[in-house]
């Protein structure tokens, strides 16, 4: 019996040191193996991104030469290539919206041409930044570069830079200088006529004024850019390298759009803000009922309004001056900036800003204001 409790005694022993020296993982440990995943995981999702790239890419560029083929094929046939984006569209047989979509432009129909595909590799639509060169009305809020860009207006091929800003829209960073008519690749307001409704007239500069007709005014220093140049870089206001556009009335600038006050001294009925003189899918910035100026004066100049500093090294902001009473008024000292929103029957709002002020102002819908469109 004793024998036997000495044995019993003996397992019990040998048991409880097998259970007090079971291996286990200190926190050390196992913080060192979670660190070796997370490496192994970053290096994994890296190396899929740089594929995924490269298959994107190379999407690109055989959709580019394949276009390229196409293009010298119609060129042969027609002895010249195509005049505008649709025609393209229609030779490639792309539409808008295309998973990878490219944009086309020439400066004549014999050459050269431009073009430049975007796509977004995951399927979800064109949500790629915008190329530089790229036509103003392929750009969205979504693909928006957040880098300065060139972008070219589809209509009469002028350049702008554009860039997603600090306040989270789109915005050109150069001012329009869009004269009417032009390409309508894209459903754009492009006034034209003999005087009807919705005719942009000017640049008499010193005619008549009135609320009913889209007027504009070209002051000297307007200095427009066309593709492949690149427009100004300024960041003093336009004191040196000026590039002021054109300066639109309220009429104007809102599209020529009659039935509101857009073109007249009334505010019976809305102005409707989805039509102006911009490009597509652009449009007047609005300060009723959200003030899009002061959200990107609070982005981009903290919210001063003692300084203009910001506005002119972020937004490249010119002090473009204004048009009124028949002549031309602080060129190079003041900017005024027209919204879509009234203030009155004959009253428009606008962003007026000099070296020490920034204010949102009203100011007559019969003077002639610079214009900076937002992407919708």
């Amino acid at each position: 019996m004793t024998g036997e409790r000495e044995y019993a005694a003996i397992r019990t022993m040998r048991k409880s040191r097998t259970t007090s020296f079971y291996p286990a993982f200190t926190i050390v440990e196992l913080l060192i193996v979670v660190i070796v995943i997370a490496i192994l995981a970053t290096i994994s999702i890296v190396a899929y991104n740089g594929i995924r790239q490269r298959a994107t890419d190379s999407a690109i560029a055989s959709k580019e030469s394949t276009a390229k083929k196409k293009l010298e094929t119609y060129k042969v046939e027609n002895d010249s290539y195509p005049e505008d984006q649709a025609t393209f569209d229609s030779l490639t047989g792309q539409k808008p919206g295309d998973k990878f979509y490219t944009t086309y432009s020439s400066s004549s129909p014999h050459g050269p041409y431009t073009l430049f595909t975007t796509g977004d590799s995951s399927g979800g639509g064109n949500n790629d930044a915008i190329a530089n060169g790229s036509f103003m009305q392929s750009i969205t809020t979504a693909n928006c570069p957040t880098t300065r860009t060139m972008a070219v207006d589809a209509r009469d091929n002028k350049t702008y830079w554009v860039q997603k800003l600090a306040d989270g829209k789109c915005w050109m960073l150069t001012n329009l200088a869009y004269a009417g008519g032009g390409v309508n690749t894209y459903s754009d307001t492009i006034p034209t006529g003999d005087g009807s409704n919705g005719t942009l007239h000017g640049p008499d500069n010193s005619g008549s004024v009135t609320y009913a007709l889209a007027k504009y005014y070209i002051p000297t220093g307007a200095n427009p850019t066309t593709n492949p140049t690149q427009p100004s870089t300024s960041t003093d206001g336009g004191v040196t390298n000026p590039q002021y556009g054109y300066l639109y009335n309220f009429c104007a600038a809102n599209g020529g759009q009659t039935g509101n006050g857009a073109c007249s001294d009334s505010v019976s009925t809305a102005v409707n803000t989805t039509i102006s003189i911009c490009p597509a899918n652009w449009r007047l910035p609005t300060q009723s009922p959200t003030n899009e100026f002061t959200l990107l004066n609070n982005a981009v100049n903290s919210g001063l309004t003692t300084t203009d500093a910001g506005l002119r090294s972020e937004w490249l902001a010119q002090r473009s001056g204004s048009w009124y009473s028949g002549g031309f008024n602080s060129q190079g000292s003041n900017g005024f900036y027209r919204s879509s929103t009234q203030y009155s029957a004959t009253y428009g709002r606008h962003l007026s800003f000099f070296s020490s002020g920034v204010v949102m102002v009203a100011g007559s819908k019969l003077y002639g204001f610079a214009v900076r469109c937002v992407a919708s």
